[in-house]
């Protein structure tokens, strides 16, 4: 998997992860050339413990970066996979209950 971005928040009385995973580069129109082309994402964020939510689309790189950023100004701090094990043991198991995780193992 390719993780663009996994988010923690753990400040106040929040206890959240929220990710961005692609899953497809360069979606746009097979076979023609794209300056911008669209990628292909899922977008997972709950509570720990709580059942994960998730979301696919198909956006341009910029977009999620600013999304990204705006979950960075919420106080989601940035961590890697290594960390998200530590801090969310059962993040695997839960993604492989969401609806995306056929997509996810290709």
């Amino acid at each position: 998997m390719k993780y663009q971005f996994i988010g923690w928040c753990n400040e106040d009385d929040h206890d959240k992860v929220w990710g961005v995973i692609e899953l497809a580069h360069d979606i746009d129109d097979a076979g023609k050339f794209s300056w911008n082309p669209k990628n292909k994402y899922v977008t997972f964020w709950g509570r720990r413990g709580k059942k994960l939510q998730t979301k696919i689309s198909a956006e341009y790189e910029s977009d999620i970066k600013t999304i990204i950023r705006r979950k960075e100004k919420k106080g989601y701090s940035s961590i890697n996979t290594d960390r998200l094990t530590e801090v969310y043991p059962e993040f695997q198991t839960d993604l492989e209950k969401t609806a995306v995780w056929s997509m996810l193992k290709v």
